[in-house]
């Protein structure tokens, strides 16, 4: 087999192909027939070539359904785009996979809330608002009174506190009144706690029509992910009015033909979302036809970076280890 260079990879991972002849075109012909080879059994399922978006989005809604983490890249020339859907409950269970943070206390005011300041010598604290911490070793935090049936006895190592951060050395516990004590704690320890976070996603319909977020993947083209969308929501609209074709390379019709689409779809786009505008009209039409030109093209190296980052938020749905991303990744090497 072509793919017995993987075995030697890691020889326990099962590999196997299908037969192209055992299963459908993928067509909207044949869309049952493909949404039937969807199960729960499947944890994800991996789209590399452009497809009709009707059948695009029943095969992301079967995968909503059945709990199957759903991805489409697509590379044309220079430009590329990924879009990831985890469903509408994904857990987390560490969102940057880096070890708890862990501090050494020089003070835990008697405050309403309390304020925690770190010893500074140790570093930052690295916490951020809405984390847990737990407590060690505390000494201080003497004189508390009595609080109806319960005794104020400070702060409990077996409890988890939520923290507000205040500064890179400080951070208040949320809803803790340590006011009625009369001596502060100065010394101890600080833990952070993991907390899984669940996440929710769009779906690929939601998020070609409505995006909640496009990724910024060059923090030199800071307006360039709306303008992409709207490149990659276009070409869905030329390649379902041709039969499912890109553009013919250099076709200065086809690439015509391109700018009409996404001048009319950003038309018909509500006012706070258009794009273009009359100042930037030449440089978008002018990305446009680029992107029609060359949308045939299957270069290496935009196939190997994007295999990367498809192969890594892969290894998230599985591992449910690190933050995924949210919706749509655009990019371009169009420079």
């Amino acid at each position: 087999s072509r793919y017995d260079w993987f075995l030697e990879l890691n020889q326990y991972v099962n590999v196997s192909t299908v037969d192209k002849d055992t299963i459908p075109a993928l067509t909207v012909d044949y869309k049952e027939q493909i949404l039937n080879q969807i199960t729960s059994e499947i944890a994800v399922v991996i789209i590399t070539i452009p497809l009709d978006c009707e059948l695009l989005e029943a095969m992301n809604d079967k995968c909503r359904s059945v709990d199957c983490s759903f991805f489409y890249s697509l590379t044309t020339g220079v430009f590329s785009q990924v879009f990831c859907d985890f469903g509408e409950r994904f857990v987390v269970s560490d969102v940057d996979g880096e070890q708890p943070h862990a501090s050494q206390v020089e003070m835990i005011t008697c405050d309403n809330p309390a304020t925690v300041k770190v010893l500074e010598d140790h570093g930052r604290h690295g916490l951020e608002t809405g984390d847990y911490v737990t407590f060690s070793k505390l000494k201080g935090l003497e004189g508390g009174e009595s609080q109806g049936e319960n005794v104020n006895v400070g702060l409990d190592p077996n409890k988890e506190y939520e923290i507000k951060s205040t500064g890179p050395y400080t951070f208040e516990l949320v809803n803790v009144d340590l006011s009625t004590f009369t001596m502060p704690a100065t010394q101890g320890y600080i833990t952070q706690v993991k907390k899984p976070v669940t996440l929710s996603f769009q779906s690929y319909k939601e998020a070609l029509d409505h995006p909640k977020e496009l990724m910024m993947s060059d923090f030199a083209k800071f307006d360039r992910p709306p303008m992409l969308h709207l490149l990659y929501k276009g070409l869905h609209t030329y390649m379902q009015s041709h039969d499912g074709k890109l553009p013919n390379v250099g076709s200065q019709e086809d690439a015509a033909e391109l700018v009409s689409i996404c001048k009319s779809l950003d038309s018909t786009a509500a006012e706070d979302d258009k794009i273009i505008t009359e100042e930037n009209e030449a440089k978008i039409t002018g990305l446009i036809e680029q992107f029609a030109s060359g949308s045939q093209a299957i270069l290496s190296p935009m196939c190997a970076a994007m295999g990367g980052i498809v192969g890594q938020e892969v290894l998230k749905a599985c591992s449910g280890k690190f933050t995924p991303i949210s919706g749509s990744s655009p990019f371009d090497a169009s420079e």
